[in-house]
């Protein structure tokens, strides 16, 4: 099968995918009963006249059928609501306010996850039932045991309170001017504008919730890639390798390592989902102004359309990593079928 025609259908699926998401998150989110009292507080039965209006506005006296039925519709035209949690605010204009700081976490967490995960394998593998696997074993299962919060928890006492390295929390210095949104990355947005005071400041600010992510999902490279090293130096390949003499540094880096990185490639994918939905714990505690920080307080004040649109774009993201994982499988890998 060609690789367009592929990608094409993976695509028409992943439609279907976001649509049953959607089914499920607007049942479950319409769940906790009448969302007007989380709107307008207890005292929504002294304004009957307002209640009136936003029941009417959001159809909340119809059947829940028809109250989806309206969401899409609204959500073909680009309407992703308003979000009550944020004094009302257009959902699509705190998405983008929020979701830059949450790609920033993703990335230097996803980074830091690949570097840690697989230094650590190749050590694991090259010194196979040695004090260093054994070692290397017992820490990423501590950390793949420990959920994204209590890492958090520990890196601020340890890196803050401790050694005082790194800022407790906020996504740059206070008094930090935020750079003019040319990409709509601050980061990016701050070199572009020679803002590197507010760079650097970003980059300080953004280690330590990358790392409380990181930590707590390296493991899984660490025993994939461990796992891996170990089956592919079973190969006949590479006892023909030994048989001509090459060194067993090289064996292991040229030919061993090489085709044990395949199934790394796989499980990124699932690194970027783990990530995502860590930041929901980790924003929330080193105050870092990005989507999770966000969701957590839509959950709390019932913002329906909050909630859809960030479980929405949480989907849609982690769809296209899943498909650039397997696009980039089958060209490391020209073996592998794409029927």
């Amino acid at each position: 099968m060609d690789i367009w025609r592929y990608i094409a259908r993976r695509l028409f699926l992943a439609v279907f995918v976001l649509l049953g998401v959607l089914v499920i998150t607007f049942t479950l989110s319409h769940s906790y009963g009448n969302p007007i009292y989380a709107w307008l507080g207890k005292n929504a039965a002294l304004h009957p006249k307002l209640v009136a209006i936003y029941e009417a506005e959001y159809h909340l006296n119809d059947p829940l059928y028809i109250q989806f039925w309206y969401y899409i519709v609204g959500l073909a035209h680009g309407n992703l609501g308003v979000s009550p949690s944020r004094g009302f605010e257009k959902v699509s204009v705190v998405i983008e306010q929020t979701l830059p700081y949450t790609l920033q976490i993703t990335f230097f967490a996803v980074i830091f996850t690949l570097a840690i995960g697989i230094a650590l394998g190749i050590l694991a593998s090259f010194y196979y039932k040695r004090p260093v696997d054994y070692g290397v074993r017992a820490f990423y299962l501590a950390g793949y045991a420990s959920p994204s919060f209590f890492a958090a928890l520990l890196l601020l006492l340890v890196l803050v309170l401790y050694l005082h390295l790194l800022p407790s929390g906020g996504a740059a210095g206070v008094g930090m001017v935020t750079p003019k949104p040319i990409t709509g990355i601050p980061m990016i947005d701050s070199l572009l504008e020679g803002n590197y005071a507010y760079f650097e400041s970003a980059i300080q600010h953004v280690l330590l919730p990358s790392l409380a992510l990181a930590i707590t999902t390296f493991g899984i490279v660490t025993r994939i890639l461990r796992s891996s090293v170990l089956d592919v130096m079973q190969s006949n390949f590479i006892r023909t390798a030994r048989a001509k003499g090459v060194g067993e540094r090289s064996v292991f880096l040229k030919h061993g390592l090489r085709n044990a990185m395949i199934p790394v490639i796989t499980v990124s994918s699932l690194i970027i989902t783990f990530t995502l939905t860590g930041t929901v714990f980790v924003e929330n505690i080193f105050g870092y102004p990005g989507m999770g920080q966000y969701i957590y307080n839509a959950l709390l004040g019932q913002d329906f359309p909050g909630i859809l649109a960030c479980t929405l774009i949480y989907s849609l993201i982690i769809v296209l990593t899943n498909l650039a994982a397997d696009i980039l499988y089958v060209v490391v890998d020209p073996q592998i079928r794409l029927s």
